[in-house]
């Protein structure tokens, strides 16, 4: 490929490559041509290098490479992705002391201020737990230490911190030790209110910082579409004009998901949709996502329903009516169960057709709502990565919901046979902003039976991702006439050996017609 290359006007010409375009009609070709930000033509390379030609449109070599629909990364949490980076990463703690002595490194680095993790997975942890709000203040006792689950559903504080904040100790969520003392963690209500506390103390500076961070890291993992889920409970509804304020100046699209039950405020910012990632239940990794049955390594929980049905009902009520897309996050059964009941109830009323309700995770649902995701036109919108870094014998998956429940959970291929349609993301910071990674978990996951073929992967995150936000006749595929959003890899992922998606390098990703990145 050429250094140095300056665009046109939007326009670029791709020759010499091995494309795939996602369109039925026309499957593969191996030149394309972008004009003025959408594609102008596909085909060979003679017909596209001689019009590119005449047109004075820069020419690039693919030299055998592979140029697929530009890449979708259905499920980020933008803000906790930036604001994660800044923290103190306790990924690989190993242990209570490992996090302790991160955290007093920190304080020693950062002269005021709270001291912030990420990353917090207590899986990973030799105690299985996270350490208490006593143990954290006998290393950093006068200043506030604000600890982020890696899965987002609960937060660690110390004593400091917790205070400051204003908890009384009576509030839903506030988690106590046998003696009826807090030990710092916060869940559901109390885990929000820590989230908002927190967030509210950042500056539109500070989110525009972590939003453009965000950005750069997804285009170089060959992202042109980021469907973003914000505000809320989990962060701060002050994000959500950030977004806007500076979208058109970002080197790729980034669709917000507003996770706020205020449809009128939804609607007034502009947004076509409730943000689907409000949490009906929680995650495995901190025991709350919701079942019938207990946990296989805790019998006294079954883990949490966040809301009453009878909420559920009716924003998912109103959202159909006022014709907005909606969903919910659901991971556990009875989350899932309460989400289809939800739409169910609110299609018997408002019947609409092409509604594309989202259901996040679909990690663990009974045999009757799978048929029944299909039969209300259901969009499952999951994370492949989940399964393949979390999941198999011996996981932290395995271990919380025990060997028969968890082999059936993410089962992408049972899922995809029932005919529904899934989109992929990464719930970064959960797993990393990765599509290469997430369509080589598609393939590759802990069971083989519930594998996809590599199209099917690569459809989650290219055309299927389009498709689940209203996107699929400007993106997804390249067709003439879309957008000229493409992302070039080093080998065709429909081709090689399929262990080996996950060495596939990002080579270039464009943005209507503008290379953004380039390796």
């Amino acid at each position: 490929m050429k250094e140095g290359l300056i665009m046109k006007n939007n326009s670029i010409a791709l020759v010499g490559g091995q494309c795939v375009t996602m369109d039925g009609q026309n499957p593969r070709c191996e030149a394309i041509l972008v004009e003025k930000g959408r594609i102008a033509l596909t085909g060979g390379r003679e017909a596209v290098a001689k019009l590119a030609g005449q047109k004075g449109i820069p020419v690039v070599e693919l030299d055998g490479r592979c140029a697929v629909p530009g890449l979708h990364d259905c499920h980020v949490h933008v803000m906790g992705t930036g604001m994660g980076e800044s923290g103190v990463d306790l990924f690989d703690a190993g242990s209570i002391d490992g996090v302790l002595s991160a955290l007093k490194r920190r304080a020693e680095e950062q002269p005021d201020g709270w001291i912030v993790g990420s990353r917090l997975d207590e899986s990973r942890l030799a105690e299985k737990r996270p350490p208490t709000a006593a143990e954290i203040d006998a290393v950093i006792p006068d200043r506030g230490v604000y600890l982020v689950d890696r899965g987002l559903h609960y937060t660690q504080l110390n004593t400091q911190a917790y205070e400051a904040i204003g908890f009384n100790g009576n509030e839903p969520g506030v988690v106590k030790d046998g003696d009826g003392r807090p030990t710092g963690r916060v869940h559901g209500l109390a885990n929000a209110r820590a989230k908002n506390y927190y967030n509210d103390a950042m500056t539109d500076g500070q989110r525009e910082q972590a939003i453009r961070h965000v950005a750069a890291e997804a285009v170089a993992k060959g992202v042109t579409t980021i469907h973003a889920m914000e505000g809320g409970a989990l962060f701060c509804d002050a994000d959500i004009p950030v977004f806007g304020k500076i979208h058109d100046t970002l080197p790729l699209d980034i669709l917000v998901y507003w996770d706020t039950m205020d449809l009128d405020a939804i609607q007034k910012a502009g947004y076509p949709a409730m943000g689907t990632d409000i949490l009906l239940d929680g995650s495995i990794g901190s025991r709350t996502a919701a079942f019938d049955e207990p946990y296989a390594d805790d019998p006294t929980t079954c883990g949490l329903l966040y809301f009453d049905q009878e909420v559920v009902f009716d924003v998912v009520d109103r959202a159909i009516a006022m014709g907005m897309q909606t969903g919910f996050h659901s991971i556990g059964q009875r989350g899932i169960r309460q989400s289809l009941d939800a739409l169910e109830a609110a299609l018997k009323r408002h019947p609409r057709a092409d509604h594309r309700y989202r259901v996040e995770h679909f990690g663990f649902p009974d045999e009757s709502d799978i048929h029944r995701a299909k039969a209300l036109g259901a969009i499952i919108s999951t994370q492949p990565a989940f399964s393949y870094t979390r999941g198999g014998p011996g996981s932290v998956y395995n271990t919380r919901t025990g060997d028969d429940r968890e082999r059936r959970a993410y089962n992408l291929r049972r899922w995809a046979d029932e005919g529904l349609i899934l989109c992929g993301g990464s719930d970064s910071s959960v797993t990393p902003i990765d599509p290469v990674l997430g369509i080589h978990a598609a393939v590759n996951p802990p069971y083989p039976e519930n594998a996809l073929t590599p199209a099917e992967a690569l459809a989650m995150f290219t055309i299927n991702g389009a498709y689940a936000a209203f996107e699929e006749g400007d993106k997804g595929s390249l067709t003439p006439g879309k957008l000229g959003d493409i992302t070039v890899l080093s080998a065709n992922p429909l081709t090689v050996d399929p262990a080996a998606i996950k060495d596939i390098a990002v080579e270039m990703t464009i943005v209507r017609g503008n290379v953004e990145y380039k390796k």
